[in-house]
């Protein structure tokens, strides 16, 4: 999955997730997890408590928001919400 920052700037590609050395394929609300990410660098593109969001594609973004928004939790209806106001700064009909 990619990844994006608060601006909506691409920083790069998640290769995995490990929890206490083991690798996980979701990492759940609350859970502090190590992430392996092409791309950045930490300390020049990305920097440790920056919020990152997955890069959600603009025709998933559509499906969710027309058909599968109640079928969301309210935390992860949240981050969806978040990624729409940030894709939508730059393009006011994204996944529309």
């Amino acid at each position: 999955s990619e990844l994006m920052n608060e601006k909506g700037v691409k920083v790069g590609v998640v290769r995995g997730i490990q929890d206490r050395g083991e690798n996980i394929s979701v990492a759940e609300k609350g859970r502090e997890v190590a992430i392996a990410i092409d791309g950045p660098t930490v300390g020049r593109q990305i920097k440790e408590g920056d919020i990152l969001y997955v890069d959600i594609p603009e025709r998933h973004a559509r499906i969710i928001e027309n058909e599968l928004q109640n079928a969301l939790e309210d935390h992860e209806l949240e981050v969806f919400r978040e990624v729409l106001k940030i894709k939508r700064e730059k393009d006011p009909f994204w996944g529309r």
